[in-house]
Order: C-alpha cells, then sequence, then structure tokens
C-alpha cells in the first residue's frame, strides 16, 4: 500500500515503523527538516521536508494514489484542516488522525460529513485510559485488550511454580477446564506460540487468555493455579502518582465506580486544582520520588499507578512501590526499551499509550473487513475481530475440518448476542464475529486473508 504521514512526530515514528514491517511503502512529510533528516536515517521511509500542500510534495508522495493518509502532527486543528484540504486531491484514501482535544473528539457532527466518513480517530492518552481501567478490573494481568465495546477480552497472565498446567501437554489438561479457559497465545524467552496440543507449559510463561463477558475470573484463576485472594484486589487501595491530565482523568473514573483514590501531585497549583475538580479523591502535594512518602502510603493492598509526566520517574517510582510492598505496580511509558525491562525489574503492567493506536490503523491496513483491531506483546501478537461474509472459506465448516493455519487461533465467536468460546465442533455463519489471534512473528497476514477471502 501507499501509506502518507503528515508529521515526523513520535506518533508519525511509531506508525511507519510498523507500516514499513508489514511491507507497505511508506512517506513522511513534515516541515521540519531535523526531525525528517532522523527518520530517514533510521527507518525505511521516503522522508520530505516541507509543506504537504506543496505541488512538488503532492507529486513525489503520488497523493492521488495513496491508500492511507495519516495526519499526525502536534496541532489536532492542523491534523483535521489537512485531511479535509487532501480529500478532493484523495478522496478513496482512507484517514487517521491523532486528535487529542476534547473539543474536537467529543463533535459528533465534524465527523458526519462525507469527509470523515472513512476517518479514524487516533485517541492514544484515551485508548491508554480505558487500558488501565480494564488492567484494574482483572487482578494480576499484566496486560488487557478489549473488543465490543469490552464484551471481550484478552488478558495475560504469568504461569507460576506450582501451577497445575506446568510440564503438562494441552491436550492433556482436563475437558471441563480447557472449555472454560481457553489459552490463544503464550510468550516464552520472548518467543510467541500459538499452542497446538503437543504443547508443554513451562514456569514463568506469559498466557494469553479469552476472557468473555459473564464469564467467573475465579474459574480461570482455578485452572491457571492463581490464587483467589487476588482476586480481593478488585477492593484495592489505588494510588496514583501523577496528577496530570491521565491522573485526573483515572481518579475521576475511579470515583464515579465509587471508590476513593489517593492522588500524589508535585505541582502545588496542579494539586489545588484536583482537589477543587475531584470530590472522592484525596489529593496530596509530594513528590512520588520521595522514599518515606511512600512507605507511609504503601502495603499490601496498594495498587499503584505511575502517570507522571516523565516517564524515568514513573519507571523509578513503579519499582520503588513494588519494593515497598505494594500489591500491584501500572506503569505508563513511551519509551518501548523501558516496557521491554519493566517486567524484569518487578513492574507488573506498562502502558504505551501511543503503541496503543498501533492495532486500529494496521487493521485499516487489511484488504478484508476488520471490526476491531489491537496488537499485544509490544506488537508480536495480532489480534483482529473480523465479520464473517458469504461464501469465505471459514464459513460453514467444522473449525476441526478448516485446517486452521499454524499460528492462528480462534479465540472467540460472537452470534446474535451470544458469545462463545471456539472449539473444534463449531460451525461458523455469515453475520458472525471472530476474533482471531495470530503469532505476527510469522507475518500471518495472508494466512488469515484465505481463510476470510471472498470469492467474486
Amino acid at each position: 500500500m501507499n501509506i502518507v504521514i503528515i508529521g515526523a512526530t513520535s506518533m508519525g515514528e511509531v506508525l511507519a515503523k510498523y507500516m514499513v514491517e508489514e511491507g507497505h511503502d511508506v512517506h513522511v512529510v513534515d516541515t521540519d527538516s531535523d526531525a525528517i533528516a532522523q527518520m530517514a536515517g533510521h527507518l525505511d521511509v521516503r522522508a520530505l521536508a516541507g509543506e504537504i500542500q506543496d505541488p512538488g510534495i503532492l507529486s513525489e508522495v503520488q497523493i492521488a494514489n495513496a491508500d492511507m493518509i495519516l495526519a499526525v502532527t502536534q496541532s489536532d486543528a492542523n491534523n483535521i484542516v489537512t485531511a479535509l484540504a487532501l480529500h478532493g486531491q484523495s478522496p478513496k484514501a482512507r484517514y487517521a488522525l491523532w486528535v487529542r482535544d476534547a473539543q474536537f473528539t467529543n463533535n459528533s457532527q465534524l465527523w458526519q460529513g462525507a469527509q470523515f466518513e472513512q476517518a479514524m480517530l487516533l485517541t492514544p492518552e484515551r485508548n491508554a485510559l480505558n487500558l488501565l481501567v480494564d488492567l484494574l478490573e482483572i487482578p494480576l494481568a499484566f496486560e488487557v485488550a478489549s473488543f465490543l465495546d469490552g464484551k471481550i477480552h484478552l488478558a495475560g497472565f504469568c504461569l507460576q511454580e506450582g501451577s497445575p498446567l506446568v510440564g503438562k501437554k494441552l491436550c492433556d489438561i482436563d475437558r471441563n477446564a480447557e472449555f472454560r479457559t481457553l489459552v490463544v497465545a503464550v510468550e516464552r524467552d520472548h518467543e510467541v506460540f500459538i499452542p497446538t496440543g503437543e504443547f508443554v507449559f513451562f514456569s514463568q510463561d506469559r498466557l494469553f487468555i479469552s476472557l468473555l463477558e459473564g464469564s467467573k475470573l475465579s474459574d480461570s484463576f482455578d485452572f491457571m493455579g492463581l490464587e483467589q485472594s487476588h482476586l480481593k484486589m478488585r477492593n484495592s487501595r489505588y494510588l496514583i502518582g501523577g496528577g496530570g491530565k491521565m491522573g485526573f482523568m483515572l481518579a475521576r473514573q475511579l470515583e464515579e465506580k465509587g471508590l476513593s483514590p489517593i492522588v500524589i501531585e508535585k505541582s502545588r497549583k496542579q494539586a489545588k486544582g484536583l482537589v477543587e475538580r475531584l470530590t472522592r479523591s484525596q489529593v496530596l502535594h509530594g513528590d512520588v520520588t520521595n522514599l518515606n512518602l511512600l512507605k507511609e502510603l504503601i502495603d499490601g493492598s496498594t495498587t499503584y499507578i505511575a502517570l507522571s509526566g516523565n516517564q524515568e520517574i514513573n519507571f523509578m517510582s513503579s519499582v520503588l512501590a513494588r519494593r515497598l510492598g505494594a500489591n500491584r505496580s501500572i506503569t505508563l511509558f513511551d519509551n518501548e526499551g523501558y516496557m521491554a525491562i519493566s517486567s524484569v525489574m518487578g513492574v507488573d503492567a506498562a502502558i504505551h499509550p501511543k503503541f496503543t493506536t498501533i492495532g486500529q490503523v494496521m487493521g485499516l491496513l487489511r484488504t478484508y473487513p476488520v471490526s476491531e483491531a489491537q496488537l499485544l506483546l509490544g506488537g508480536k501478537l495480532d489480534a483482529l475481530l473480523v465479520p464473517l461474509q458469504l461464501g469465505a472459506p471459514l464459513v460453514g465448516k467444522q473449525l476441526r475440518s478448516m485446517g486452521m493455519p499454524k499460528g492462528v487461533v480462534a479465540a472467540a465467536h460472537y452470534r446474535n448476542g451470544q458469545l462463545t468460546l471456539p472449539d473444534g465442533n463449531t460451525i461458523f455463519n455469515a453475520g458472525d464475529q471472530v476474533l482471531l489471534v495470530s503469532n505476527r512473528q510469522g507475518r500471518m497476514n495472508r494466512q488469515i486473508r484465505s481463510l476470510l477471502r471472498v470469492e467474486r
């Protein structure tokens, strides 16, 4: 595909990296020549310095033949105006816009015109907030992805020594437990597996399981050998490190659930503003790197969420909170390198706001319909919710006879308001939605396309 990215920003760089990895032709345009040079130095993109409206640049990027246009500058208004201006020259392209301000995201009339009927709003901060809330709702999970407005979750858990799964083949696990909890992927030593019946579980494996609305998390805990006492983390004492935009929004959401979090904010002015805007929360003026302060606030019931504007402070305070006895620590990062080492340092879960948008955009790049898409495990795992069309090879056959490609698993099935975990006897109908999880390390896009392709 021919993809045009307007904005050599951190968001533009993250998106360009993963699109190049998928083999797409990527053009990046920005007025900042230094940012352009830096991106061209380490990514296989065609980077152009200048205004996207320049006729020469429009010709260079082949705007008339663009399949996707991503407006990801630092200005919401600029992204919107740019998309409007380019629509006439590239009406068939799909558009994605980075938009942060609520005056734009909440303005439904703005997005109802023909120019934006194919547009996707990229809202990493809102995505990260939703992920945070999901993580707090699912104790011990190190990563969560949500589909169908929370009806389906993919949740990652670390398998502890002493688990009944350790040393067993998947095919030897009790059938009742298998139907109750479906293991869709396993990460071991940085390698990702879609387990077959012969897969043997090891201690410290990182499992992803399907959780359906109405299912009992306690059953899945039994299956994995996790202590039921941890389910009480739902009643944890929440300590939020940082009272900026994200910290405020999380505190307000927790208040709406009837909870009373504690927020630590270094800026006296910001802390005073939080006191005026929050009703149930306790707001403290202080520094999250203050050892004595954290000692006073943290005990075995504490869930610490690091949301300051400084990712180094987030990392440091999360490690410190865990070592002081916090039950769980969740951290906000922008640096993928920090995400990779966070679990080694004792951080239970790490969130990368911009990374939450990559899966959405990747879904738009597929040549088959995709309702929702997300990437997990730092991009190693691809999860696609796909509607099944009449004539698709996956329709009308038992799953066991389909010959699902190695590295792909059907993780959930939705039909007429009913959710099920697929098994070998499942028969999919046209109009169903299926959550397909695949090992992105294995470049499974072609195999998935073969399951969904409708011959014309």
